[in-house]
């Protein structure tokens, strides 16, 4: 399991889990490769702020990627 990670577009060192938890909802478990939240939400074409409402989803309904 990757314990830290940076974004590989931007440089953003150190992502959150919850930032690694969903580059791993949306690209599988084993990626190598991390976006931050703002990076994920453009490749994406999805605002932030509707990543985190989804980000919340998958924490509401139990996903142990997410704290």
């Amino acid at each position: 399991m990757v314990e830290r990670a940076d974004c590989f577009i931007c440089g953003k060192e150190k992502l959150a889990r919850n930032e690694m938890g969903l580059n791993k909802k949306f690209f599988g478990q084993n990626i190598e490769k991390f976006h931050c939240i703002n990076c994920l939400a453009e490749h994406l074409e999805i605002s932030t702020e509707e990543l985190l409402e989804r980000m919340q989803e998958f924490k509401d309904s139990g996903c142990r990627l997410f704290e």
